[in-house]
């Protein structure tokens, strides 16, 4: 086979990619806006750096999630606006047929993701960035080595440390608590 079809061109790799990569911005980012900006800036910074793409097909979503990470970290520095991610309604329980949740569902629900964007907020940006990678972009070890640049033992040991933190901090805001929890002299009591 010549060399020429062995190597994918950089077209096939962003068509193959760019919905990954947006997705990837779109976790991290407010707007659909900034997310294009950071797919951009992808791409761009792949193509500067094509001679240094991973050799193995299979390694490649995985360096354009570290330069897109790169990117959204620039961003950041830059002085934009603190950045919250979007929660997605699936994986955290919420059920698919919203018509077969009761008010109380709803409830429940908006504070299970309170309680895991407390802890999330906990953590530091590099937790947050292992475990996103891990659990939203589906890596394995060896992707999240790339993504990270470091060897898979060190990403191992990160992903693990990570995780025993979001546990401790998913702990700590249970125990915090709620408004439902709050002793009766606290709550607003009518004709007060």
């Amino acid at each position: 086979m010549p060399a020429s079809l062995a190597v994918p061109s950089f077209e096939a790799l962003f068509r193959e990619h760019r919905g990954a990569v947006l997705r990837f911005a779109q976790r991290r980012l407010e707007s659909d806006e900034a997310a294009w900006d950071v797919v951009s800036e992808t791409f761009l910074a792949a193509w500067r750096h094509w001679q240094r793409r991973p050799a193995a097909s299979d390694e490649i979503r995985a360096w354009l999630y570290g330069i897109a990470g790169n990117v959204v970290r620039n961003q950041r520095r830059a002085g934009i606006r603190r950045l919250r991610l979007e929660v997605r309604m699936v994986g955290f329980g919420l059920a698919t047929d919203p018509t077969a949740l009761t008010d109380e569902d709803i409830a429940d629900e908006a504070v299970r993701r309170d309680m895991a964007w407390q802890a999330l907020e906990r953590l530091s940006p590099d937790d947050r960035e292992i475990l996103q990678l891990a659990g939203w972009e589906g890596l394995d070890l060896r992707g999240l080595s790339v993504a990270l640049e470091v060897s898979a033992a060190t990403a191992k040991v990160r992903l693990h440390r990570a995780r025993r933190r979001l546990e401790a901090a998913l702990a700590e805001a249970a125990s915090t608590p709620t408004v439902a929890e709050a002793p009766a002299s606290m709550t607003f009591q009518e004709g007060s």
